[in-house]
């Protein structure tokens, strides 16, 4: 007789298994996300435990007042000091020697470019098309003559820049000045879509004051860009002794700045700051995947060259 009651248990035991499958789905997925939670939590303790290697002063190089034109918060808290020096016989950089390197003409069928991963994966089918970058720098630098100190333009006299070129990097990208939001109990500047934004309120490039100019290190869920992907190389370079520069475009007048310094701060210290001098600072977010400090590359204005 009991078999004839089977009937009436399989809705109960149909549950009861549901409820183990289920139970066994959710204890799989917690575990998942507990071990992804503890992943991603050692890589951004390791990220950030090499973010120091991205503090490079050059000798000579010019460091601001580390307070924000806006809000005098100061960024003495993180990096490097930003004070400014009072002993003006700090050794400057040369102009004559650092701006205008030798620029012989070198063919690029004179250069050895092979093996193949020294070229980028589009110029495997032509690599006699393929220009290393530092022969585009080589021909970007030409015609530069260097800028006197008392030749700068002071602040509001040229137009915005609307190019920005870093050859050594591989970095050239049009640029936008970025607007306010209002965002009901507060405001703040739109994020640059694909391009280097510029704050407005700073100097121009190739005028007297700091320029101020943001760009994605990469945008993973805004799909605004990876503009500044490189600048992170900016540091190895500085220790290797290597000149990097930044290009800036106003209408038919470039501008040379000469990279002197690197540091990063977190991103609650993170504030412009006036360096009473013609200087530029470039700023992405560091590291990838955390993106809770930033990166201010700072170059010093040496050149300019007005294009025929």
């Amino acid at each position: 007789m009991e078999a004839g009651y089977d009937y009436l248990l399989r809705p109960g035991r149909l549950r009861h298994r549901l409820f183990k499958y289920f139970g066994i789905i959710i204890f799989v997925f917690g575990a998942i996300l507990l071990a992804s939670g503890g992943a991603y939590y050692g890589y951004a303790a390791n990220a950030r435990a090499d973010l120091d290697n991205l503090n490079v002063t050059l000798p000579g190089a010019v460091i601001g007042e580390g307070k924000s034109q806006a809000t005098g918060v100061g960024l003495e808290s993180s990096g490097p000091s930003i004070e400014l020096s009072e002993d003006l016989d700090t050794p400057r950089l040369s102009v004559s020697a650092k701006v205008l390197p030798g620029m012989s003409m070198l063919a690029i069928n004179t250069n050895q470019l092979y093996p193949g991963e020294a070229l980028s994966a589009g110029s495997w089918s032509n690599p006699w098309s393929y220009e290393p970058l530092a022969y585009q720098t080589r021909l970007l630098l030409e015609g530069f003559t260097p800028i006197e100190p008392g030749s700068v333009a002071p602040a509001g006299a040229l137009d915005a820049a609307t190019r920005l070129i870093m050859p050594s990097i591989g970095i050239d990208s049009n640029i936008t000045e970025l607007q306010i939001l209002n965002l009901g109990e507060s405001r703040a500047y739109e994020t640059p879509d694909s391009v280097v934004g510029h704050i407005p309120e700073t100097a121009n490039a190739g005028e007297a004051g700091s320029s101020w100019f943001f760009g994605h290190t990469e945008s993973l869920t805004m799909g605004e860009g990876s503009v500044f992907f490189n600048l992170r190389q900016v540091p190895a370079k500085l220790r290797n002794d290597e000149d990097v520069y930044i290009i800036t475009e106003t209408g038919e007048t470039r501008y040379l700045y000469l990279v002197t310094s690197s540091q990063v701060v977190h991103q609650d210290d993170m504030a412009l700051y006036e360096t009473g001098q013609s200087t530029i600072h470039l700023v992405s977010c560091v590291p990838r995947l955390v993106y809770d400090h930033r990166l201010i590359v700072t170059g010093e204005l040496v050149a300019q060259k007005t294009e025929s």
